[in-house]
């Protein structure tokens, strides 16, 4: 008799396990499913960013599996009342111990709701440049300029100055250009300005501004100031920079380079 008893109890739990594998397993394909759906549903939109439409997938996806886990745990006849009290209770510890994963996390989420840029885009973070490559709840990761990833993390991203280069519709151009203090001022300011009305890609509103900036140890130091597409920004401030020095060389205006006088000095017998 006590031997049935064992069996039947053996047999009750066996049939539970199964129960709770069945209800785990069909809530994995299903949470892996509506994360698959909300993703295609968020790219079909063209309401949602790209950067955003990941996060809630994923979001997505853990939830349902959690309930998934819950309902599972239901089946093998657990309490998951006391069982979220212990989680709780955990996760209050964890999050002391992790504050500044934490800070990462709520960085992330502002990040994503208030898009002060997106995945694709040219930015500066705190003196960081790069192409944005991926945002996601922790991290935010670019590429420079010179291919290299760089990681920063999202409460330092939040607190940042964030220059958004992709956003940009024009963008001033600031050159300082330094010439010989026995050159003439005027006539170099003409030619600079010449060159100035000559490129085809500088925007004549606002118009640019060109004259003396300040006197440096080797040169007078002029500035030329100009607006410009944000896309034709750097072919233009290239142009411009190499028309420049050519046509003062022509002008006859000199670009100095520094000077230091080295004095010696004999040492009396």
């Amino acid at each position: 008799m006590h031997f049935d008893w064992t069996m039947l109890n053996l047999e009750a739990y066996a049939l539970k396990v199964a129960a709770a594998l069945i209800v785990f397993v069909l809530g994995w394909l299903i949470a892996a499913w509506l994360g698959r759906a909300v993703s295609q549903a968020g790219l079909r939109s063209g309401r949602l960013s790209p950067t955003i439409v990941p996060v809630l997938a994923k979001l997505t996806r853990l939830a349902f599996l959690a309930v998934a886990i819950i309902a599972a745990l239901n089946e093998l006849g657990v309490q998951t009342s006391g069982l979220f009290a212990m989680i709780g209770a955990a996760g209050l510890a964890l999050g002391l111990a992790l504050k500044d994963t934490v800070a990462d996390v709520a960085a992330g989420i502002v990040l994503l709701v208030l898009r002060p840029f997106d995945v694709g885009e040219a930015v500066d973070i705190g003196g960081t440049g790069g192409v944005v490559d991926a945002i996601d709840l922790f991290q935010t990761r670019l590429i420079s300029g010179d291919g290299v990833p760089v990681v920063l993390n999202n409460s330092a991203v939040r607190t940042a100055i964030v220059k958004n280069y992709s956003r940009a519709t024009r963008r001033r151009i600031e050159l300082n250009v330094g010439i010989g203090y026995g050159d003439d001022i005027d006539k170099a300011i003409a030619v600079i300005t010449q060159v100035i009305e000559n490129e085809p890609r500088v925007l004549r509103n606002p118009t640019w501004l060109v004259s003396t900036k300040s006197l440096g140890e080797n040169a007078v130091v002029l500035v030329a100031r100009c607006t410009t597409s944000a896309a034709d920004f750097e072919p233009t401030q290239f142009a411009l920079t190499r028309a420049i020095k050519e046509r003062l060389s022509a002008a006859g205006i000199s670009i100095p380079l520094p000077q230091r006088e080295v004095r010696l000095l004999e040492r009396a017998a």
